[in-house]
């Protein structure tokens, strides 16, 4: 037995701040690959359920595949909970099963709270209707009463900025023209809970920050708020929890920082993950992640001088075939002395020792330069730089130097590293070392923000003439 429970509850203000707003309890959900069998099985199903019959919606028929297999989690009121994963792995059948759109095949979801969601371009809208006739529809498939919508129609088409289009039929609406009035519906229908897919990004720049300006405010609010997205600095920025799907499974539920960097380790190709222990690396996983190189299980990897440095960073994301490694590196000023910390708007010499364990025709370098909380700020890198880097023999040693101008304000950051190989199949890790080092910035003046921009300031009189 499946079902969605939609209900309200009187409670403390204490009990709302911990309570469990939806609850997701072993669901699975499958499709069929062929339209006509999908058709038979849901008669065959319709016909068992009509005789009391039950449809055994829990095994699979020829032809069918689970999209999500197994999922459990919690949302809590006031949390904004991500989810991320490859094209496929089942993020928007979760909202939709999150919507009431779809029922679960097995399992349980329990809801407390009006639900609202932005899930699909045009979905709810009649394409012959006009944008205001729209509104009213979908509006009232959420719940609003019709003197709502009149109350708040200004309001709506002032958000969705769509012009005299609003009179126009929806059928020669653009996407980003769907998300906008979309969006301004959902957002003014006023859910307990807010359910956005990845249609956000096809809005402009300008409406996207207006989104996530007003997901903020709702948040302050305590509303819930789940997210599914690509764009990882959208993840860091405005997400507590994330939840990463892949072929269907739930592969983990972690904080923002941790699920995206095994989002990026599961993206790359590689499964293998190269973890920092006190003697060296240890490989995690099966052999067909080693390149296809019999000498990866040789190799040894108890060189490395990464952890002696004082700015090193234990809490390390590593992953890659290990055939190049970074196995050192240093932090210094200008005149090349060794720092621990800088000044903001001071040259840092970033230098990693890189070792080649086989020959590798078009190596790349880089680096990264992020926030505690795992937001980008700046990366750079030599196929971006277009530098003509030679082939690199087994057993070479090179250094790479970055010299990086820190017009960063006060605070603490982390400097990312990697090595990849360009092949015909694309860009193979070789060894990427998430938040390698830590450093922190210490003040030069009295200005805040994030970037440093070195601005004076003068105050003129007017002169009368």
């Amino acid at each position: 037995m499946h079902s969605i429970l939609l209900k309200q509850e009187l409670l403390s203000e204490s009990e709302m701040d911990n309570e469990t707003v939806i609850n997701v309890e072993h669901v699975s959900k499958k499709y069929c690959k062929s339209l006509k069998k999908s058709m038979y099985y849901g008669a065959m199903d319709i016909g068992r359920n009509m005789l009391g019959l039950s449809s055994k919606s829990e095994r699979l028929r020829n032809s069918e595949f689970w999209a999500l297999n197994d999922i459990s989690f919690e949302v809590k009121k006031g949390e904004t909970l991500g989810i991320i994963g490859p094209n496929g792995s089942g993020k928007t059948t979760l909202l939709k099963l999150l919507n009431g759109i779809y029922w679960p095949d097995k399992g349980r979801i329990t809801i407390k709270g009006g639900v609202g969601g932005l899930i699909e371009l045009g979905a709810g809208f009649h394409p012959l209707l006009s944008g205001k006739e729209n509104i009213y529809i979908n509006a009232a498939i959420l719940g609003m009463k019709k003197n709502e919508v009149d109350e708040k129609l200004d309001s709506i088409l002032e958000f969705a900025d769509i012009g005299d289009f609003i009179n126009s039929p929806v059928r020669y609406y653009s996407s980003g023209m769907f998300v906008r009035l979309g969006f301004s519906i959902v957002v003014h229908s006023e859910p307990d809970i807010f359910l956005f897919d990845e249609v956000l990004a096809v809005g402009d720049i300008q409406f996207q920050t207006k989104c996530f300006r007003k997901l903020t405010d709702f948040k302050e609010m305590g509303k819930t708020i789940i997210i599914v997205t690509h764009d990882m600095q959208n993840i860091q920025k405005h997400t507590e929890r994330v939840i990463l799907l892949n072929r269907g499974s739930m592969c983990l539920l972690d904080t923002p920082k941790n699920a995206t960097n095994k989002y990026l380790e599961l993206m790359s190709g590689l499964h293998k993950v190269i973890n920092t222990s006190d003697t060296g690396f240890t490989e995690n996983t099966s052999e067909e992640l080693l390149v296809n190189s019999k000498k990866q299980n040789k190799i040894g990897f108890g060189e490395d001088q990464c952890a002696e440095r004082n700015n090193y960073n234990k809490n390390e994301f590593r992953y890659g075939s290990g055939s190049v490694q970074i196995v050192d590196f240093e932090l210094l000023d200008d005149q090349r002395r060794e720092i621990s910390s800088v000044k903001s708007m001071d040259v840092v010499i970033f230098r990693t020792k890189v070792r080649f364990y086989r020959t590798v025709k078009k190596p790349i370098f880089g680096l990264i330069i992020k926030t505690k909380d795992g937001i980008e700020l700046y990366g750079k890198n030599t196929l971006l730089d277009e530098a003509n880097i030679k082939s690199h023999q087994e057993g070479s040693e090179v250094f790479v130097e970055y010299r990086i101008n820190f017009n960063l304000q006060p605070g603490d950051y982390f400097l990312s590293a990697g090595i990849v190989e360009e092949t015909s199949d694309g860009l193979l890790p070789l060894d990427r070392r998430h938040d390698l080092v830590h450093i922190s910035v210490t003040p030069t003046d009295r200005s805040f923000g994030i970037v440093n921009m070195n601005t004076s300031m003068e105050v003129y009189n007017v002169v009368k003439e």
